[in-house]
Parts: C-alpha cells; sequence; structure tokens
C-alpha cells in the first residue's frame, strides 16, 4: 500500500479538534497530534530509526512522525536488559535513536555514536518532512483490520502497552485512518485489577488482546470488576477454546468475537523481529526464523556451554512478541547452514520434528491439574486450555494450589505460560 504524504493532514482537518489519542496524562486532537508529529518528522534521518520510549502518547507521535519521514521504526522495550537492546541496536544498525523523557538516559547510554532525538525537544519552526509516498505493510495490515472491524470515527480503541514495542502496532494506523481515538494504557502504571475498569471509562468499544489477556479479564469480571462493553472483541494469535469463547460471549453479550486474528485474517506471520530478539538472548549465537505455510521455525546456535533451551527461548519471546509472532518450534543446531556467498541456506536447515512425548508427572501438583481439569494422566508440557481449561478452572486450580500446597501462584504469571512446566516453576 502507498500512503500519499498528504494523507495525514488531510486528515487532521477533516477531524480537527476530535481527540485522537488520550492517556492517564492527557490528550491530543487530531490537529495537535499531527503538528507535533511533522515538527518531529523534520529531524528525523535516515532509513531506520530506534524508538526507546515508555507507553503514552509520545510514543504515538514518535511512531507517526517515524511513518511521516520516510523511515522504518525499530521500537525498542524498555523492560528487556541493556544487552538486550544493545544487541539489537547492533544488528538493525539505526540512524538514530528516538526517546521520551523517562528513558533518556538509557537512550544515551545504548547510542554508541547515533544521535539520540527527544520526541518534544524539536522546535516549532522545524519544516515537516515530505516524502513523496510512505511505503508500509503495517499500514496495509491497519487498513485491512479497520475494514473487518468496519471502525468509524465514533470508535474508541484502547492499546494495552507495556512501552512502545507495543504501540508500533495495525490498532494505531487503524484508528487514525478512521477518525477514532486511542486510549493507551501502560499496565505497568495502571495495577492489572484497574485496567478494567479504565477500559470500562474510556468507552472502548473494540478490545484488542492476547488470549491470555483475555483470560485474565474473565477471571476478574467473574470477581465482581467492572467491565466495558465493547461491540468488537479481537483475540490475536492463540485462539481461545470454545469454552472460554462461550465465556466471552456470557461477560460480553452482544460483542462480535474475531477468535484467533492473525494469518487467515490477512495478517502473515513475519519472522524478523522473533529472529532479531533471538540473536539478542545471552544463550544464542545465531539465529533464523523461517515461515513455511504461515508457520514460523527458529533455528539457533548456542556461543558456549551454557546451551540455548528451546522452552526458555519460547517463553522469552512469548513475553515480548504476540502469540502469531513466536515459532512455533526452535530447532537448536551446532551451526546454521550457509551457501558460497555465506548466506543462510534455508534448504539445508532440518525439518522441525515433532517432541518426544515426556513420562507423565506423578506429583502432588499434577493431581491437583488432573483433578480441576478431569484427567487421568498430566505431561510437563501439557497446556492448560488445550487440555480443556477455562478462566474458571484456573481459578479453581489456583485456589486449590494455595490451599493444599500452601503456594501462592500469581494467575498473570502463569496465564503468561499456562503449561504444566511453567507452574512447577512458579510453585516450586
Amino acid at each position: 500500500m502507498t500512503l500519499s504524504s498528504t494523507q495525514f493532514p488531510e486528515l487532521a482537518g477533516q477531524f480537527g479538534d476530535r481527540v485522537a489519542v488520550h492517556s492517564s496524562a492527557g490528550s491530543r486532537t487530531y490537529r495537535e497530534l499531527d503538528a507535533a508529529a511533522d515538527v518531529l518528522a523534520a529531524r528525523i534521518r535516515g532509513e531506520r530509526v530506534a524508538l526507546l520510549a515508555d507507553a503514552g502518547i509520545e510514543a504515538v507521535q514518535a511512531v507517526l512522525a517515524t511513518v511521516k519521514a520516510g523511515a522504518t521504526c525499530v521500537p525498542l522495550d524498555p523492560q528487556q536488559s541493556t544487552k538486550q537492546l544493545a544487541d539489537i541496536i547492533s544488528h538493525t544498525d539505526p540512524a538514530l535513536i528516538l526517546t521520551d523523557d523517562s528513558q533518556a538516559k538509557a537512550a544515551q547510554r545504548l547510542a554508541e555514536g547515533r544521535p539520540v532525538l527527544s520526541i518534544t525537544a524539536a522546535e516549532p519552526n522545524d519544516s515537516p518532512a515530505t516524502p513523496d509516498s510512505i511505503n508500509s505493510d503495517l499500514l496495509t495490515h491497519a487498513l485491512a483490520f479497520a475494514d473487518r472491524l468496519g471502525l468509524t470515527a465514533e470508535d474508541r480503541i484502547p492499546i494495552i502497552a507495556r512501552s512502545a514495542f507495543d504501540i508500533a502496532a495495525p490498532d494505531l494506523f487503524a484508528a487514525l485512518l478512521t477518525g477514532a481515538s486511542l486510549h493507551v494504557i501502560n499496565p505497568y502504571q495502571s495495577p492489572p485489577s484497574t485496567v478494567l475498569g479504565d477500559l470500562a471509562a474510556s468507552q472502548a468499544t473494540v478490545l484488542h488482546c492476547t488470549a491470555a489477556l483475555l483470560r485474565v479479564f474473565l477471571v476478574q469480571m467473574a470477581s465482581g470488576a467492572p467491565a466495558p462493553e465493547p461491540r468488537s472483541i479481537v483475540v490475536r494469535g492463540e485462539e481461545l477454546t470454545d469454552a472460554e469463547a462461550v465465556a466471552v460471549a456470557r461477560r460480553f453479550p452482544g460483542a462480535e468475537l474475531i477468535n484467533g486474528f492473525g494469518p487467515d485474517d490477512d495478517r502473515g506471520a513475519e519472522p524478523a523481529e522473533a529472529e532479531v530478539l533471538l540473536r539478542a538472548h545471552p544463550t544464542v549465537r545465531h539465529a533464523a526464523v523461517v515461515a513455511d505455510l504461515d508457520r514460523l521455525t527458529g533455528y539457533v546456535t548456542s556461543p558456549g556451554p551454557q546451551g540455548a533451551e528451546p522452552r526458555e527461548l519460547l517463553g522469552y519471546l512469548h513475553r515480548t512478541l504476540p502469540d502469531y509472532a513466536v515459532p512455533g518450534q526452535i530447532v537448536v543446531l551446532p551451526r546454521l547452514p550457509v551457501d558460497s556467498d555465506g548466506k543462510l541456506d534455508v534448504s539445508r536447515l532440518p525439518a522441525p520434528q515433532p517432541a518426544a512425548a515426556d513420562e507423565p508427572d506423578e506429583s502432588p501438583l499434577a493431581a491437583l491439574w488432573c483433578e480441576v481439569l478431569d484427567r487421568k494422566t498430566a505431561h510437563r508440557d501439557d497446556h492448560f486450555f488445550a487440555c480443556g481449561g477455562d478462566s474458571a478452572k484456573v481459578m479453581h486450580l489456583l485456589n486449590h494450589i494455595r490451599t493444599q500446597l500452601g503456594a501462592t501462584v500469581s494467575m498473570p504469571a502463569f496465564l503468561a505460560d499456562p503449561t504444566l512446566a511453567n507452574l512447577r516453576k512458579l510453585v516450586t
């Protein structure tokens, strides 16, 4: 898709004083956001720009300014370690780093000679950049997303984002290209128990989130938490089980459920993000992620005796990426095959093999797992929801663990990786 350089100003003129984005720190109208993004875009140089910022209006401004400048945005997650961020910057080699006040010192430490540009420090008299056109697959997906949901200027769309990493998503442009209002919620600033209340207070009409987060919401609503009344609920990546879909219909009457939004909904699996993040992991020397019929497979090599562990790497990716962007399997190799030019030879990569079934787990914890799920056996790789679990059973399981084993397990920590193996780690 090609977006003309005049289209954003035209939209800003059309929607004028309508609120484009708001957060706990304030709001910006379409006209204000467009003007601020123009000022910042005038100072952006280079084809690739890194963005290190907390979730908020400034991050939205920066993403829009980068697109206006015709550059590619490399969003960075402040929750990652300095080494991980440094490795990502090294591999992507951005021309400069955009940052906000909260991350300015960290950006300076990571810059290594690159210019660091404050999102709010640009002078109003800077001339805006005017590329002939803006080419971005992200915008294509955004318009497909907006069309699929029938978004209009009356919609209010929340972005539940930890950082600029999560903000650089189709939701942003789907809203801004249709005149809708964005509401940025930072779960690190808003306790999980209040996020539902924030969604209700913002009168969110569309809720777009992962299956894991929606499970948290369902459990909270079962405990009496206030809830929004969206007309559409979009679950990206992993699909909800049939039982969970029924629970969504009961808790959100009248809302359309789009379950497992991903490759089949015009949003193909892209290997680039997972590949960059794998290379940044301390147990990985080289990494490659390849796509085959919308399935991603990761291949890694290890730098030394501290070998790469596929389960650890998959958990690491799941904490940062949406489910659809995480490889289904990671294969550890002694080296990656290359051709005579030193480039990856995909044809020589081994096909992933089905994981071997492990021995049944007969621990007291596994017995509680089986009791709640009405199963005879449990294995360490079992996935709670794939085994018939739902949000109500999560509560039963965690209550049993507390009363019978004397251990308290954080529900979000379990839902981030709802396997028996992860639960064993949380209990011990």
